[in-house]
C-alpha cells in the first residue's frame, strides 16, 4: 500500500510541473517532452467548444449574457477601460515576446515545440469564449423583438429605402455649413465617448444591458482592417473594439456604434447594426444622425436594382452626393487582400457559430430597422 500511495502521489506531483518527459519508442536514447500547462489549455478549449454546442440558448441568455459576462464588462471597464493605451498593442507584444520564447526552446524538441503551440491556440479560444464568445449562444434580438424576415417582402423594401432616402436628406439638411465642406466629411474627429450614451440609450430601449464603458479604439495604421474589406472587429482577448483609422468621419459613428454593441455583449452582425441604426438616429449630436443616415441608406440601396439607386444619388443635396463620392474615393486607396478568402473564412465563421446568414447577415438590418418601425406607430420613429 505504501508503494501505491508512493506513485499515486509521484503521478499527481508530475502533473503540476511544468513539463511531461517520455522517451519516444523503446530504444530512444532522447526523451520527448511535452509542455504540461499547454495540456491544460488544450483541454479548456475542447471543453468550452463542448459546452457550447450542448448547452441551450437560454443558459446562454440568462446565466451568461445577463449574468457572467455583465460582471466581466463591468471588471474590465473599471479595471482597464481608462487606459489610454489600446490594449491591442499589449496583446499583440505579449504574443510576439511568448512567440519569441517558444523560438527559443526549438532545443527541447518539436514535440516541446507542438504542444507549447496548441497550448498557445488553445489559450487564445479558451480566452475568446470565456470573455465574450459565449454570448453566440444567447437568444438573438430578432427573437426577442418578434420579428419574422418572410413577412417583409420587395415592396417593403422598397418602401424602406424611400423612407431612408428621405432621412439622409433631412439629416443632410439639418447641418451646420461648417460640417457639409469636405474636410469635415474627411477629417472630423469622432471617437467613442460621442457615441457610448447613444448606444447605451439604444439598448435601454431594447431591454438589453448595458452595464460597462465599452472602448472602441482606432489603432495604426491606416487601412490594416479596410484592405480585409473590414471597417471594424471585435477582439475579445482585448475587450475593446476597433475601428480602421483610414475610414471617413461620415463613416465612423455607425461603425463606432456597431463594434460596441458586439461589446455590450451582441454577437449577431445584423442586431449590431440595427443597434447602431437606433443609436445614430436618436443621438442629438448632428453629425452622428447624419454618418448614420448615411451608412444605413447603403444598406438599404445594396438591397435594391442598380437604376433606382443610381436616379436617387442624382437628387441628394452636394453634401450627400460629395460624402457618398469620398467615401468612394478613399475604398480605393484600400484595395482588398484576398477578398473571396476573406469572404469564404468569416461567412463560414458566422454560420459555425449559430448566424445562419453569414455575411449577408449585415444586410439584415433593413429588414429589422422595417419591422420595428412597422411594429412602433407604423413607421415613424418611436419615441
Amino acid at each position: 500500500m505504501q508503494s501505491c500511495k508512493f506513485i499515486s502521489t509521484s503521478l499527481t506531483m508530475s502533473f503540476f510541473k511544468e513539463n511531461i518527459t517520455f522517451r519516444v519508442g523503446s530504444n530512444s536514447l532522447r526523451p520527448a517532452v511535452i509542455h504540461t500547462r499547454s495540456l491544460v489549455w488544450i483541454a479548456a478549449a475542447i471543453l468550452a467548444l463542448i459546452i457550447k454546442e450542448i448547452l441551450p440558448a437560454s443558459f446562454w441568455d440568462h446565466w451568461y449574457y445577463k449574468g457572467f459576462f455583465v460582471g466581466i464588462r463591468q471588471a474590465y471597464d473599471f479595471l482597464l477601460g481608462w487606459s489610454p493605451v489600446p490594449m491591442i498593442y499589449i496583446v499583440l507584444s505579449i504574443i510576439l515576446v511568448r512567440t519569441a520564447r517558444w523560438i527559443g526552446d526549438r532545443s527541447k524538441g518539436w514535440f516541446y515545440l507542438i504542444s507549447r503551440a496548441l497550448g498557445g491556440v488553445g489559450a487564445l479560444v479558451t480566452l475568446f469564449y470565456f470573455s465574450w464568445g459565449f454570448n453566440y449562444g444567447q437568444i438573438s434580438l430578432q427573437e426577442r423583438l418578434g420579428f419574422d424576415r418572410s413577412l417583409t417582402d420587395k415592396e417593403d423594401i422598397e418602401a424602406e429605402f424611400k423612407r431612408a432616402t428621405d432621412v439622409l436628406r433631412r439629416e443632410s439638411a439639418g447641418l451646420p455649413t461648417d460640417l457639409t465642406r469636405d474636410n469635415a466629411i474627411v477629417g472630423l474627429k469622432v471617437v467613442d465617448h460621442d457615441l457610448r450614451q447613444d448606444v447605451k440609450e439604444a439598448l435601454a430601449k431594447l431591454n438589453m444591458p448595458h452595464s460597462g464603458r465599452v472602448r472602441v479604439r482606432q489603432p495604426w495604421p491606416d487601412g490594416f482592417l479596410l484592405r480585409w474589406s473590414t471597417a471594424g472587429i471585435y477582439i475579445p482577448q482585448t475587450g475593446e473594439g476597433h475601428i480602421d483609422r483610414g475610414l471617413l468621419a461620415v463613416q465612423k459613428p455607425f461603425t463606432i456604434a456597431h463594434e460596441m454593441a458586439h461589446g455590450y455583449g451582441v454577437a449577431d452582425e445584423g442586431a449590431c447594426n440595427f443597434i447602431a441604426w437606433l443609436a445614430c438616429s436618436q443621438s442629438t449630436n448632428p453629425w452622428v444622425r447624419f454618418g448614420g443616415a448615411l451608412t444605413y441608406w447603403r444598406y438599404a440601396a445594396a438591397e435594391m436594382p442598380y437604376d433606382s439607386v443610381s436616379n436617387v444619388i442624382h437628387t441628394f443635396p452636394p453634401v450627400v452626393m460629395r460624402a457618398i463620392t469620398l467615401v468612394k474615393e478613399n475604398d480605393k486607396k484600400y484595395p482588398d487582400i484576398l477578398p473571396s478568402v476573406r469572404d469564404a473564412i468569416y461567412s463560414s465563421y458566422l454560420k459555425r457559430h449559430g448566424v445562419k446568414e453569414g455575411l449577408r447577415s449585415y444586410n439584415e438590418v433593413v429588414i429589422m430597422v422595417q419591422q420595428y418601425l412597422r411594429k412602433n406607430s407604423n413607421g415613424s420613429m418611436p419615441e
